[in-house]
């Protein structure tokens, strides 16, 4: 017996589509075009830094820092296209505002607190990452009490509510570090959707170099744990300008969408906004 094929056959090249802000997914369309899988990446926004005291080198030539941002959660999906809607809505979370800062050490008492960021999400809960918890607020300059300048927690991937991952690092602590912490705020250890990374606390020091406290680091975001291919990289403390001491904490690491895109960009970091990222492929 004998069969005979006629015609070419052809297949869609795979592609990749990144969102950056909000936006309508066609599935009917990609359906017609022949695609049948889809792969999907939502990473969360950042939240902000709090607000602290500038003094600009004048004065009392002040320099302290509020908390920074905790990294926005990971959360990743694959499936059928045949299984979704026409139309998926897309939201791509925006990082949190940073909070007011006070150039006069008398006004610290308006400093405000870093703003949370916000979920991204692909058809609404078919894959869903919560954003970072802003930083909190320097409030006081006091050389001797402590400024209080908690960072914020991280998200946490099939989440939207703000939160939920990685634990921010606490003022005064430089023992408590973000970049290690595994475990989800209710003492849980997460596993298979990623959190991002705690915030680093702010602290306080003067532009003639005299650190009164140290900033801490901020946490290393990740998918899982043990898994460092989407790792959203953890930031060191950093000095604070001209002759300042480190105060200046490390933001919360997001995530990469490094296993659809190749590509190393840390989405989510404290005060970056999130993304979602989609793998077209006709299988």
């Amino acid at each position: 017996m004998r069969f005979e094929l006629s015609g070419i056959i052809s297949r869609v090249d795979p592609q990749v589509i990144i969102f950056e802000s909000d936006d309508t997914f066609d599935a009917a369309a990609y359906r017609d075009l022949g695609y049948t899988t889809i792969d999907v990446i939502c990473i969360g926004g950042g939240g902000g830094r709090g607000g602290g005291v500038d003094t600009a080198n004048t004065g009392t030539q002040i320099r302290t820092y509020g908390g920074e941002g905790g990294g926005g959660g990971f959360h990743r999906v694959q499936g059928l296209l045949s299984e979704l809607p026409d139309t998926c809505p897309i939201v791509v979370g925006a990082a949190g505002a940073a909070g007011t800062e006070q150039a006069n050490p008398a006004n610290v008492g308006l400093t405000t607190d870093g703003g949370d960021g916000h979920y991204s999400s692909f058809n609404t809960d078919f894959c869903q990452a919560s954003g970072g918890k802003g930083g909190k607020r320097a409030q006081t300059v006091s050389t001797t009490a402590n400024p209080l300048a908690d960072g914020g927690d991280g998200g946490i991937g099939n989440r939207t509510a703000v939160g939920g991952g990685g634990l921010g690092g606490h003022c005064g602590d430089p023992d408590d570090d973000p970049s290690t912490s595994t475990d989800g705020e209710d003492g849980t250890i997460i596993d298979n959707i990623g959190h991002g990374g705690g915030g680093g606390a702010g602290a306080i020091s003067k532009y003639d170099g005299t650190s009164y406290l140290e900033a801490t680091g901020g946490g290393h975001g990740s998918w899982l744990p043990d898994n460092q291919l989407v790792a959203g990289d953890a930031e060191d403390p950093q000095t604070g300008g001209t002759g300042v001491d480190i105060s200046k904490p490390g933001r919360g690491g997001g995530a990469t969408a490094r296993p659809l895109t190749g590509l190393p960009y840390n989405y989510g970091q404290a005060g970056v906004p999130g993304a979602v990222v989609v793998y077209l492929a006709a299988k």
